[in-house]
């Protein structure tokens, strides 16, 4: 029986491949190798990177976001968008109760960033650092792994286009280093979505069909923004928190904290709301109030988080003392919510940090 289940599943129509790989270009990249590897049938069937047709990623954008007099005249180039996935590997025998989970079992967390030429980078989780795959599996059959895919990040990189050498300015550095870049719907849809940058500290938005930059006038410095509930939401350095329409108008829904905070806010958007992590770094002090999540020894300081969570009716921030089942991967320009019970081997109430 199993023979000839096998053999009518390596017999599918081309057409008819090709109608399912569709589909799953729609999702993700890594979803058609997975259809790939099944058989040589489908993969003689199935092309690589169908999905590089419904994609309108890489996508160029217009430089700079904002005037700065400090841009040298030849200066030419444009932004480009690009997206990465996030998925977490596991082994699909392991049930979510398990409490004793083999070294060789537990789940591997890895990004995935899609090239224009079709070709698929592996960066290290939680930046976009280009990994070398170390200490993961020399080899992975995606037969036998269980793939989700928990986030996605997009990117803005400068590309130049001067025709001359033309020496960098440190100057030039404000329009040309994106802090971070968020989209306001999935490109995969259509046309119809916008992108919010964090640039020199100030905020851009362009919309897509329009195809011009709107630098958002105010006199802060930004730290992070995210798309949420239909909305963008930006934090300055001192915690102000500000909701932003696709109009450019910024509505304030929290005011900043005594004493600035942290040095370094991430803002984290969960079901359960929109949270920030306040991190506190190198203080000489053991501060029982706040969670500890690392120590070091070198300095002999200690490295301190604090959690919170938006209520937009009081306008404020509120103190979390635990995360319940959520589990929170915060790094460089990205962030991302999972449920414990949904991976074994991943412990709630906890967030790994970089």
């Amino acid at each position: 029986m199993m023979e000839t289940a096998e053999s009518k599943w390596s017999q599918l129509p081309k057409d008819l491949l090709l109608t399912v790989s569709e589909i799953f270009s729609t999702t993700s990249p890594l979803h058609i190798l997975i259809l790939r590897s099944v058989c040589s049938s489908w993969r003689s069937s199935v092309p690589p990177t169908p999905f590089l047709k419904n994609s309108s990623l890489p996508l160029n954008l217009p430089f700079p976001i904002a005037p700065n007099p400090a841009l040298h005249p030849q200066r030419q180039g444009h932004f480009s968008l690009t997206k990465s996935t996030i998925y977490i590997l596991q082994n699909p025998n392991l049930s979510n109760t398990s409490t004793s989970i083999p070294p060789d079992s537990k789940p591997w967390l890895i990004r995935i960033e899609e090239t224009r030429e079709g070709k698929l980078r592996l960066l290290t989780p939680l930046s976009r650092i280009f990994s070398y795959l170390v200490g993961y599996p020399k080899s992975l059959n995606l037969q036998d792994t269980r793939v989700t895919e928990i986030g996605r990040a997009y990117h803005l990189d400068f590309v130049e286009t001067s025709s001359k050498n033309i020496e960098l300015k440190f100057g030039e550095l404000k329009s040309i280093l994106i802090k971070k870049a968020v989209v306001s719907e999935d490109p995969w849809i259509g046309d119809d979505y916008a992108v919010m940058a964090i640039c020199g500290g100030k905020l851009g938005l362009i919309k897509i069909e329009e195809g011009k930059w709107s630098p958002f006038d105010d006199p802060w410095q930004w730290e992070d923004v995210v798309y949420h509930n239909q909305k963008f939401y930006a934090m300055d350095y001192n915690g102000r928190t500000v909701s932003i329409g696709l109009d450019l108008k910024a509505n304030e829904v929290a005011g900043p904290f005594y004493g600035g905070g942290g040095e370094s806010k991430n803002l984290v958007k969960s079901q359960h709301g929109l949270f920030l992590v306040d991190k506190y770094m190198g203080l000489d002090f053991k501060y029982e109030g706040m969670n500890i999540y690392k120590l070091n020894e070198e300095q002999k300081r200690w490295d301190y988080v604090d959690v919170d969570k938006l209520n937009e009716e009081e306008m404020s921030w509120h103190y979390v003392d635990t995360l319940g089942d959520q589990v929170f991967l915060v790094g460089y320009g990205c962030s991302y919510v999972v449920g414990a019970r949904d991976f074994p081997g991943l412990r709630g109430d906890s967030f790994p940090l970089v």
